[in-house]
């Protein structure tokens, strides 16, 4: 009996093997979730949006939008993380989640040991935005102003470990400032609380503080990429305002449950080239000051292993982990 019992286990072992590169090869037969782990109206957001769409388009399948916000993006990730490994639930990536294992001590998943990075779809500066009211009107005017009041200025971002948050902590390791941290619960509230003058600053990414930039409801002081971003080509790098070094791109991915089919793999990361080269999306991304993604899945997982030892040192070094 027990010898049956285990030629039946290896009948059905086999049988799952086979069965997956067929599955892998109908793939996909069903509509797909995207995972956003922020909430509506953020940067985040309005990426997996569009990228759905396109990949809708490409893939011949409904790719459905879910927010999962909380925690800075890891309750959304740690979903996909738990989900089947077959490609029909994704996650909407971004460089905070690269620094979570660091920020996060508790966390229920590891992002690069539980979820595999498929490819990129956009690379976005963070523009650094002030209150309109704050008597500050360049870099050099802002960071004289925090260090004149150590620790009674405060700065806004999207969660713990999210990429405002990030920004924040280099540009105070960078600049040598003090200045308190108010994490919100994804970027539209605050962002309303930085046009309410509850908050000082904030380096939001370009997607979102466009508009707001736009309008006159904040005032814009740099960008956070080494190279001046073409959608705001009078805005100064920080590097160039007097933060020398400071670097910091949002990157945004996609990403699957660890185990993802080779086949499925390529798949999307076709689906991604592919959407590049829409000029629907050209334009999103153009309106966001974003580089278009599709970077090959090996180069990217690379990339996003030494973007999780860059994040990490800083976060070690900035003593901002959570319990």
């Amino acid at each position: 009996m027990l010898t049956l019992m285990k030629l039946g286990a290896g009948v059905l072992a086999v049988l799952g093997l086979a069965g997956q590169p067929a599955l892998a090869a109908e793939w996909p037969s069903k509509p797909i979730t995207l995972v956003a782990p922020f909430t509506p109206g953020g940067t985040t957001d309005l990426v997996a949006r569009a990228v759905a769409h396109q990949l809708q388009n490409e893939l011949g399948q409904p790719v459905v939008v879910e927010n999962k916000p909380g925690a800075g993006g890891t309750l959304g990730a740690a979903y996909v993380a738990r989900s089947a490994a077959d490609g029909y639930t994704l996650l909407l990536a971004n460089v905070g989640h690269a620094a979570a294992a660091a920020l996060y001590k508790g966390l229920s998943y590891n992002f690069q040991n539980d979820l595999d990075s498929i490819t990129s779809v956009a690379h976005v500066p963070n523009v650094l935005i002030v209150n309109k009211s704050l008597p500050v009107n360049s870099v050099a005017e802002l960071l004289e102003y925090i260090k004149q009041r150590p620790g009674e200025v405060n700065y806004g971002s999207a969660g713990i470990g999210s990429t405002q948050h990030l920004s924040g902590e280099l540009l105070k390791s960078s600049a040598k400032i003090d200045a308190e941290h108010i994490p919100y619960k994804g970027a539209s509230p605050m962002m309303s609380d930085l046009i309410g003058g509850r908050l000082a600053f904030a380096l939001d990414s370009a997607g979102s503080a466009a508009a707001q930039m736009a309008g006159g409801n904040v005032k814009a002081l740099g960008v956070t990429t080494l190279k001046r971003a073409s959608a705001f080509p009078d805005l100064p790098t920080l590097d160039e305002a007097g933060v020398p070094g400071y670097a910091m791109t949002t990157w945004y991915s996609l990403a699957g449950p660890k185990g993802l089919p080779p086949e499925v793999e390529a798949k999307i990361h076709a689906a991604v080239v592919n959407s590049m080269k829409n000029p629907a999306m050209q334009k999103i991304l153009a309106g966001m000051a974003a580089e278009p993604g599709g970077t090959p899945p090996a180069e990217f997982k690379k990339f996003v292993a030494e973007e999780s030892t860059r994040w990490t040192d800083l976060v070690s070094s900035s003593a901002i982990a959570q319990n």
